[in-house]
């Protein structure tokens, strides 16, 4: 599966639904000590919608049109995460979602400069809200903290 990039991919109605319940003061946010296994310094807080192909959060429900966008068969992991803003922009590690070939979509909420990196082709993606972006996840891909935001949300799909 080609990168591809697809801005203002939610119509703004949706959108905005998605984005003021995610980044309002009422959702929950799970600290984790790392980012990958190789980054363990930095942290970053998360929220599972679906972990193993099962609805794990009550939330799933605000993203329905997001899922229904994707026209996928089945989502093996969903989640958002939150990078805090750092003084200096860090690089995580490069890593893979999982081993076998799938496809994945990163979803940003908001626009900053914390970048996404991709190995294969070396690619560079900045965050703009309402983009997504469509890679195999298999594939070695990494992101970065940002420096002009308090904070770098992007919502990481798994699918089939």
């Amino acid at each position: 599966m080609a990168l591809q990039v697809e801005k203002n991919f939610l119509d703004q109605n949706h959108f905005d639904k998605i984005n003021s319940v995610i980044m309002g003061d009422d959702f929950p946010w799970y600290f984790n000590d790392q980012v990958t296994n190789e980054d363990v310094l930095n942290s970053y807080y998360t929220h599972t919608f679906v972990r193993d192909s099962i609805i794990k959060s009550k939330w799933f429900k605000i993203l329905e049109e997001l899922v229904k966008k994707l026209n996928c068969k089945g989502i093996v992991r969903m989640k958002v995460n939150s990078y805090p803003h750092t003084l200096k922009t860090i690089k995580h590690k490069y890593h893979v979602d999982y081993t076998n070939s799938h496809k994945g979509c990163l979803f940003y909420l908001n626009s900053n400069n914390g970048y996404n990196y991709f190995k294969e082709g070396d690619k560079t993606i900045r965050p703009e809200k309402n983009k997504a972006v469509f890679f195999d996840p298999s594939k070695e891909h990494c992101s970065s903290t940002c420096t002009d935001q308090q904070r770098r949300v992007t919502i990481n799909i798994n699918y089939l």
